[in-house]
């Protein structure tokens, strides 16, 4: 029982690991984005999982993790190898089940030209609605204007939409 309570740390432990990495940024002082605005010519139902994550790369990663921390918890190789297992198996179904999902792929008109975005499903995506694109170091917030001002689109199921 002993020897499960250490196990069961590191794998904790490098659970923990792999979810702080995996966090977004919310922005902070002095950060500069520009934005596009333009309007919604056509809307795609797409699936956002497919090819965005690598599981390959996750199990390795957790079976690193998984171990370290054998190795620091059980001090030998059992340990170590019971970690790595268990890290890898950790790390391969957290990039199965990350915020997969239906998403979008709008087509939106713009004064450069046509621009291709994918987003997260969200009611607000429409043909026909003005938008405002944010880009923030490579990705964008896509915000929905709704006649008087911009709002950020949220993540919805199609099932919360009432078309």
């Amino acid at each position: 029982m002993h020897c499960f309570n250490r196990i069961t740390s590191g794998c904790m432990a490098a659970a923990l690991a792999l979810t702080t990495a995996c966090t977004n940024p919310t922005g902070s002082a002095g950060q500069m984005s520009y934005f596009t605005e333009g309007v919604i010519t056509d809307v795609e139902v797409i699936d956002l999982a497919k090819n965005r994550y690598d599981s390959t790369s996750t199990a390795a990663m957790g079976a690193a993790g998984g171990a370290v921390a054998g190795q620091i918890i059980g001090h030998d190789s059992k340990s170590t190898i019971i970690g790595a297992g268990i890290g890898a198996a950790i790390g391969y179904l957290s990039s199965k089940f990350a915020d997969h999902g239906e998403g979008l792929r709008l087509t939106v008109r713009t004064d450069q030209g046509l621009v291709l975005i994918d987003q997260p499903y969200s009611c607000q995506l429409q043909v026909g609605r003005k938008v405002r694109m944010i880009n923030q170091d490579g990705s964008y917030q896509v915000q929905v204007f709704d006649g008087s001002h911009y709002v950020t689109a949220v993540a919805q199921s199609p099932s919360d939409c009432k078309f």
